[in-house]
């Protein structure tokens, strides 16, 4: 079922923060008690389907039923060709979502989504403005509905409150997701896998109109985005370069809606960076909207980077980072990294804990709730699947078994995939209207087969 983080179990997370004057005895104290559940391996070693791409047009294709939209071009040119390749789907996906659920359903105005956007779109580079318009025109269908498209992550995580004073938030959603990225002594053959469960709104239908967005734009660097019809930008994607990238929601105290909106965030590294210094310097730069943890890797560099972000404040960790040893919270892997929900960045806990009133919470107490939080039990998994039981075995279908096995498993994983950042190859899932993601029939895309076909 769809994991929610209330209100009790994210103070317990960010009550950790205001421990600090502790830190002596936190870092003498081992780790809380937690053993994962060992690997199910035996959904990830049924042998996939053959990759079959059946032609429907010129820019669309099935891969296993799986669209694949391939385009190329200017970014007029490349919105057109998705409008046009996926008029019906952008249709019904516009309908289905942003106006019977977040409008309808979440309770969005579209005058309150409007004034969000409006917010936003001065930060939106012009060449993602002509691409939104190429998808309208391409599709037959407004500009407005596929910016709000665009925006509508970023104003579902802040709230309701966008241009008003209030003393809280309410969120209609979390995004409850997991990441990580593995490579070098840690992997078979040390190659680059970098795994990602989205676990975001299956009970929405949008899953229906998923789709993967191959784009060769001009003057910037061929990627592949795991998306919705209409989508221009995303929260999961690898380039041409090996640069990979996923995201989760990890809410903080300083968060805004006058930002580059995340979809666009995403594509930006994708079509613009080629190293994970071209990463950090982008990061560094754009202005940020809501809290989020992103997962980069590298296939060349044989690197990652782990980036928790709000509207003021870019953490950049590396893999065996010394700076996430944090007993009882966090510790750091060689040649490895994860995340899930939470930051690992005393100075943002502390802001939560700030803005939810929570002060003089004890050791014991934070000790005593950690292990059966859902966002700790997911980073600790990782953890231990990674460093302990499949140290030096992780391959794809391992890599997969991690995104299968609870609790990083979960009924409300709407995507799911599987990086080889080294070759350039993904394996993507999606939910049905009743399974989530990791359950489901995995599709893999050769981003360089892709490439080489135009």
């Amino acid at each position: 079922m769809q994991r929610v983080l209330t209100g009790l179990v994210l103070v317990l997370v960010i009550g950790v923060a205001s421990l600090l004057t502790y830190a002596a005895s936190f870092r003498a104290a081992p780790a809380v008690a937690y053993t994962p559940p060992p690997l199910k391996l035996s959904l990830a070693m049924q042998p996939d389907p053959e990759p079959t791409a059946e032609k429907v047009s010129e820019h669309l294709s099935l891969v296993n039923g799986l669209r694949v939209v391939h385009v190329w071009g200017s970014p007029r040119e490349m919105g057109r060709q998705q409008g046009e390749a996926l008029a019906q789907e952008i249709k019904g996906g516009i309908q289905r979502y942003m106006r019977d659920q977040v409008e309808q359903e979440w309770g969005y105005p579209l005058d309150y989504q409007r004034r969000c956007a409006e917010a936003m779109v001065k930060h939106i580079p012009a060449e993602y403005i002509e691409e939104m318009r190429g998808i309208a025109e391409g599709a037959g269908v407004s500009y407005e509905q596929i910016l709000l498209l665009h925006t509508h992550a970023d104003m579902v995580h802040f709230g309701k409150e966008w241009g008003r004073v209030t003393d809280g938030r309410q969120r209609k959603q979390e995004s409850l997701c997991s990441n990580f990225v593995a490579f070098g002594p840690a992997t078979v053959g040390g190659k680059v896998y970098h795994g990602r469960n989205l676990d975001w709104t299956t009970g929405t239908g949008i899953q229906e109109f998923a789709t993967v967005l191959i784009a060769e734009p001009e003057g910037g660097v061929p990627f592949a985005l795991v998306a919705w019809a209409g989508c221009a930008g995303g929260v999961t994607g690898m380039n041409a370069e090996g640069i990979t990238f996923g995201e989760m929601t990890s809410s903080t105290a300083d968060e805004t809606l006058d930002g580059l909106p995340l979809f666009l965030a995403c594509r930006r590294i994708l079509d613009s960076c080629r190293d994970l210094a071209e990463v950090e310097q982008f990061v560094k730069s754009c202005p940020g909207t809501t809290g989020w943890n992103f997962m980069i890797a590298d296939g060349d560099a044989q690197d990652a980077l782990a980036i928790e972000v709000d509207a003021k404040q870019r953490v950049f960790y590396r893999p065996n980072d010394p700076a996430e040893l944090i007993p009882p919270m966090s510790y750091p892997i060689p040649h490895a990294i994860r995340r899930t929900n939470h930051p690992i960045t005393p100075a943002l806990q502390e802001g939560i804990a700030s803005r939810a009133g929570i002060t003089g919470i004890k050791v014991p107490v934070v000790r005593t709730a950690v292990p059966f939080l859902d966002t700790w039990q997911r980073y600790a998994a990782l953890g231990y699947w990674i460093s302990e039981e499949y140290d030096g075995k992780i391959d794809e279908k391992v890599a997969r078994a991690m995104l299968q096995t609870e609790p990083v498993a979960g009924g409300g994983n709407l995507h799911s995939a599987v990086f080889d950042a080294t070759d350039r190859v993904m394996w993507v899932a999606n939910a049905s209207l009743k399974e989530p993601a990791w359950s489901q029939p995995y599709r893999r895309i050769d981003l360089k087969t892709w490439l080489a076909g135009n």
